[in-house]
């Protein structure tokens, strides 16, 4: 499988660098040509995505996540990023239930089946819920209905972008809501380090939560 391989070389070359986790592979469905991270995409079909998403979580991490030349795959950006409004990066998108569970989801589920290490949730918002702080596909979709065990990495500085989304007025409140949805990794914004000391004792999160 052409894709597998090429996977797998980018592996071996990265840690050879020493790094252990790509932001890779990219599985949004994109049928709006006006977006400008099309390029990026697998295509317009939800089939080819999932043997596109299996076959790369395959060539990145191998058989073995310890192995030399393993690397730990992120399946990107759930769910539903190409479907921004007008094709305009980061704007909102509204699509039907049916919509995201038949063409949006099903890449992401089969890198899931093929044992994927993270995914990273994207900057937007879906029927008004930024998908960092969206807890009814992270965690119940996810992590409930798929079973999903690795880690959910949020998008660069995402978390902290809940407060321009308008749902926290603080990022106390943004790492409340991030950590309930179910992001593990604050990537890049800091809410986490700077927001759950305060959020705790607000009483926003418990320690539970943290833990």
């Amino acid at each position: 499988d052409l894709w597998e391989r090429t996977a797998r070389v980018a592996a071996t070359e990265a840690a050879a660098d020493g790094l252990a986790m790509t932001y890779a592979p990219m599985l949004d469905i994109a049928r709006d040509p006006r977006w400008g991270r099309i390029a990026e995409s697998p295509g317009e079909d939800p089939w080819l995505a999932a043997r596109f998403a299996r076959a790369k979580v395959r060539g990145f991490q191998g058989s073995d996540l310890t192995a030399a030349d393993s690397v730990a795959a992120t399946a990107k950006h759930l769910a539903a990023y190409g479907a921004v409004t007008a094709g305009r990066e980061y704007a909102a998108v509204d699509i039907s239930e049916r919509s995201l569970h038949e063409i949006y989801l099903p890449p992401f589920r089969a890198a899931v089946a093929a044992g994927v290490a993270a995914i990273m949730p994207a900057f937007h918002n879906l029927a008004g819920v930024p998908m960092t702080a969206n807890a009814a596909v992270l965690r119940d979709v996810v992590r409930e209905c798929w079973g999903f065990e690795g880690m959910v990495v949020s998008d660069y500085g995402a978390v902290a972008e809940l407060i321009v989304h308008g749902v926290a007025e603080d990022l106390a409140e943004a790492a409340a809501l991030a950590l309930r949805a179910g992001i593990d990794i604050d990537l890049m914004g800091n809410a986490y380090a700077r927001g759950l000391p305060g959020a705790l004792e607000r009483g926003l999160v418990s320690m539970a939560d943290i833990d």
